[in-house]
This record gives C-alpha cells, structure tokens and sequence, in this order.
C-alpha cells in the first residue's frame, strides 16, 4: 500500500472543484484560498489501492479533523477545522488499511496555509496583487484558480481586497 497524491479541494462556484497538489516530499504545497467560516479545508489523498479504513490526525499546527475520514476506492478524503492562516499544518494518516488488508505505515501530508499567495512563494506581497487584479473579471478555470482566493467561481475585487489585506505575510 502506497500513498500516491494529496490535494488540498474546493469548490469555486460553478467553476467546479479546483485541487492544489500537496507534494509528498519536499516543501509542502501552499493553499492560498481562504477558508470559509470556521478555517474548513478538505484534503483528498490517494493511494494506489482501494483503501477500506484508517485515522487522521492533525499533529503540526493548528487546526483539527472533523469526523472521521471518508473512503472511497482508492480515496481518503479528510476534512480539516479550525485552520488558521499563517502556518505549516501537518496531518499524519494512521492504520490505514487498504482492501488486502496491508496497512500504510503512519505517514504526514503538510500544507502551508497562506491566504492570498497566488503564486505559492511562500509570501504575500505585490506580485500577488497584481496577479490577482490581472485576473479580475474572469471566470476561474483551472489555469487560474488560485486567484480566486475566496473561491466563489470568479476574479473580483475582494479577491483583489484579501490579498491586499494579507500582504506582508510570510512563512520560512
């Protein structure tokens, strides 16, 4: 049993599901989309067998699992709570258990939370804004969506706002 991808998924209106690879190795992916009320984020991970059952659990950062994880095929998905911004989030899978009953050793997925990083440098800063205000107006596709900070389908001006609001944040 192994761990093939994780994305971090969200809905952008009538756009659709737009995912944001989190690498398994090296530096962790950077999700720059807000989340909603109460800091909501769902990872997808897949492995490269049906997978049946297992746990998650948030063990860097701050933030926690809300329920338990949801399988599908070869699919766990993972709803997170209470993230904040600014931080490295790490969430370790553990006892999972694939439909050969083999278990994945306990493994971490990380996410660094930057709300408005558009370009995922790990800062917030004028090149954000101006990529974003570059896309005003336009309908988020999957070349794009990262501008669409807010997720609501499109480009606009409180895209343009939160990225505006959020410059100067920065993680290592």
């Amino acid at each position: 049993l192994q761990l093939v991808s994780a994305v971090s998924r969200k809905t952008h209106g009538a756009a659709g599901t737009c995912d944001l690879p989190l690498p398994l190795t090296g530096s962790p992916g950077v999700e720059g989309r807000t989340s909603g009320a109460g800091g909501n984020y769902t990872l997808i991970i897949t492995f490269n067998n049906e997978v049946v059952s297992g746990n998650a659990a948030v063990t860097g950062g701050i933030g926690s699992v809300a329920g338990t994880p949801i399988f599908s095929g070869n699919t766990m998905t993972v709803n997170l709570t209470g993230v904040t911004d600014v931080q490295t989030i790490t969430i370790t899978l553990s006892n999972v258990t694939d439909s050969f009953a083999q278990v994945l050793p306990n493994t971490a997925v990380s996410a660094n939370m930057l709300i408005g990083d558009t370009n995922a440098n790990n800062t917030v800063n004028a090149s954000d804004v101006a990529q974003t205000k570059g896309q005003s107006g336009s309908a988020v596709t999957s070349a794009d969506f990262r501008t669409d900070v807010n997720a609501s389908g499109s480009v606009t001006a409180s895209d343009i706002a939160q990225v505006t609001a959020n410059a100067g944040h920065t993680l290592p």
